[in-house]
């Protein structure tokens, strides 16, 4: 049976190998338009996941102090029941908004967590948005009025890799093989990497840049597209706004500045520039590496001029504009217009962060920080959907001291993570080959079906549906999950028995929409300028925000990446993706293990401020970064240790902090960040 995989966002077709109706066997799609039969190392695990003998398959209910692990069994119906008499409680104690939701890996129900929480009559709704996808939705939707994705399809001359490694990290149905078989049909690609990934290898040109300095060279590079001329001067005079204001705002963003802020050759911008510019099909694919520091929402958005100044804008080949399909999907099924005004005015750290609360998020710095202070109101009850927060939020300290405050903590995982064994209540979930699904990417939708059961595990839909009736808010809902899909699906007509049938439908590409009627914004226009921002106190262009000055104690910028084989903090439990890899990695430069008298396989430490928490990992000695740059292992954490402290010994988010934040999106600097480095002895194996 064909079906469409969640090991990660990417969307890759796969093919369910069943013997009397029971899964056997999974492998790729060789005739899914989207992945080609590419199918990767997590997707190939899935059966793991399926029978991993690690699964919760009962609910349970803490018996011990927190983060003791300490449960005992509890039925379905008495658990549900519990915590909805627990929120009932806190909700007419301090109201709706005393409640939070939260949401990591994204098991395709995102919009359901989102409706709940509307329903409910809470704004805070607490995720990665902020260091993940949403810094460049909002740049985009604030710039030209919607989001876009590569081209690949239409044959650029040109893309430009800009902190993504697309060919390992897929993502909402943009996969890897598209851009490969771009690049086998002529396509250049120019990467701008700190480190030197395999396909930054086979790049025409590789940016080595520093982290955190993207804005600064996004930047730069318009400077050199305006004064070179280099930019389309139709689309310019006929599609945007502040030309004129924003080519005076980069004057001070010269060559020399520039390289010497982000670590390059100046010669090497130049020529990355002027061949991304005069190139006359080219895309730019940004990455979650750009969304993970101060300057986040502004190296988006300088980003997105980019691509507009060069005409690059829902063109052939270029960044094409999103056109979804009229299902109930991401964008209708939240029903935002169930929570009243007056309770989005309260949505925490909304007057800081308004472009993040705009998106409907809550930063997690902001959050647990005001269940920690009770500012600017009690926050008591947290509900997590498919989020191990200790391990995925920055600033573990902050985290653990707000999960301990908690009067509720409810988590819906399948897995006794480090987070879920600081649960009031656990509840088991299931995994995708355990539900049925509309799948919804920019190029296609799909159905995802339900092809085993796993005893005691319910789906986060049914979940949501079982808290929405117990809670009172039925009407707002649906009597089962079929219902809501045949619902979602009204749009284009079918139900969800006729769409199995059907299975994909792909999603046509319309180029250069905005001839028939301008931008979705309110000049209609580009907004190279932006006076919403300004009215809001931000900067209508933007603007590099520097770091703060150099260390000689932490003398290295940490960045950081999830080893292919696992998802953010997923997998770690499953024979066929942690055999290759049992201890997290830290890449140094060969240079930089000579100062520091480091060999392969030696144990260290990475602190990043005296006095606090360091963290242990296993070092590897390579030139693929540059001697003032460490790459570590992100998302880790050991799941077969008896305590939480050693489960996360190797945290990357025990140095991180929410002191230098981007000011309109809360995301946290967890990439560019100075660190130090301290051997502690030979590796353990």
């Amino acid at each position: 049976m064909k079906s469409v995989c969640r090991m990660c966002h990417g969307g890759c077709g796969a093919v369910i190998e069943l013997v009397d109706g029971v899964p056997t066997g999974i492998h790729g799609d060789p005739d899914n338009p989207t992945s080609e039969g590419y199918f990767c190392i997590k997707g190939k695990a899935s059966l793991d996941l399926l029978h991993s003998p690690d699964r919760l398959t009962t609910p349970l209910v803490r018996t011990g102090r927190r983060g003791s692990g300490s449960f005992e069994p509890i039925g379905w119906d008495e658990a549900l029941d519990r915590i909805c008499d627990r929120l009932a409680g806190t909700i007419a104690r301090h109201g709706p908004e005393s409640v939070a939701l939260g949401q990591g890996t994204d098991r395709n129900y995102q919009e359901w967590v989102f409706r709940l929480a509307n329903a409910l009559g809470t704004p805070n709704v607490v995720g990665p948005a902020h260091v993940c996808f949403y810094p460049r939705v909002m740049a985009s939707v604030m710039t030209y009025g919607a989001f876009t994705f590569c081209d690949y399809e239409g044959d650029p001359e040109v893309v430009l890799l800009w902190g993504s490694n697309k060919p390992n990290t897929h993502s909402d149905g943009v996969i890897g093989v598209k851009l490969l078989r771009a690049v086998e049909r002529g396509s250049r690609v120019i990467t701008v990497d700190p480190r030197r990934t395999r396909i930054a290898a086979r790049s025409g040109l590789h940016l080595p840049i520093r982290p955190g300095t993207d804005c600064a060279l996004a930047l730069g590079m318009i400077k050199l597209v305006v004064d070179e001329g280099w930019y389309d001067r139709d689309f310019v005079a006929e599609y945007t706004t502040g030309f004129g204001e924003l080519a005076e705002h980069v004057r001070e963003y010269d060559l020399e500045r520039v390289a010497r802020i982000t670590g390059l050759e100046p010669e090497l911008i130049r020529r990355a520039t002027r061949a991304y510019a005069t190139a006359s099909r080219a895309c730019i694919e940004a990455g979650t590496g750009l969304s993970q520091n101060e300057n986040s929402f502004d190296t988006h958005r300088a980003i997105a001029l980019l691509s507009a100044l060069c005409g690059n804008l829902d063109a052939p080949g270029g960044d094409v504009i999103w056109e979804p399909m009229p299902i109930e999907g991401r964008r209708a099924f939240p029903r935002s217009d169930l929570l009243p005004e007056e309770q989005a005015r309260k949505r925490i750290g909304g007057d800081r962060h308004r472009i993040l609360s705009m998106s409907g998020w809550v930063a997690p710095g902001d959050l647990h920080r005001a269940v920690v202070t009770g500012s600017p109101y009690p926050v008591t009850s947290l509900l997590l959907f498919g989020s191990n927060i200790l391990a995925s939020h920055e600033n573990t300290d902050l985290v653990r001291r707000s999960l301990e405050k908690l009067d509720l903590v409810v988590v819906c995982d399948m897995f006794l993570t480090p987070t879920a064994r600081y649960a009031d209540v656990v509840l088991p979930v299931s995994s995708w080959l355990e539900r049925d699904q509309i799948v919804e990417f920019n190029s296609y939708i799909a159905a995802r079906r339900k092809v085993a059961t796993v005893a005691g595990c319910r789906s986060d839909e049914e979940i949501i549906l079982a808290l929405a009736e117990r809670l009172g808010l039925a009407r707002h809902f649906f009597p089962s999950v079929r219902a809501a899909l045949d619902a979602k699906l009204s749009g284009i007509g079918l139900t969800w028995e006729q769409f199995t049938e059907i299975g994909y439908i792909r999603n046509e590409k319309r180029y250069r929409k905005y001839r028939d009627g301008g931008f979705n914004t309110r000049s209609g226009r580009v907004n190279l300028r932006h006076d919403g921002l300004r009215a809001m106190g931000y900067e209508p262009f933007p603007v590099h925000r520097r770091p703060p000055e150099p260390d000689p104690e932490l003398p290295y910028l940490m960045t950081s990446a999830h080893p292919r084989q696992f998802y953010n903090t997923e997998f770690h439990q499953l024979p066929a993706t942690s055999r290759s890899q049992s201890a997290a990695r830290v890449t140094v430069h060969p240079d930089t293990a000579r100062r520091e008298g480091l060999t392969d396989g030696d144990e260290v430490a990475l602190f990043s401020r005296a006095g606090a928490r360091e963290v242990r990992m296993t070092v590897r000695i390579s030139d693929s970064v540059t001697p003032d740059v460490v790459l570590a292992d992100a998302g880790w954490w050991y799941p077969g240790e008896s305590s939480v402290d050693e489960s996360l010994r190797s945290s990357v988010n025990h140095l991180t902090s929410n002191d230098r934040s981007d000011v309109q999106m809360g995301s946290a600097t967890m990439r560019g960040l100075a660190v130090g480095i301290r051997r502690l002895g030979p590796g353990r194996g």
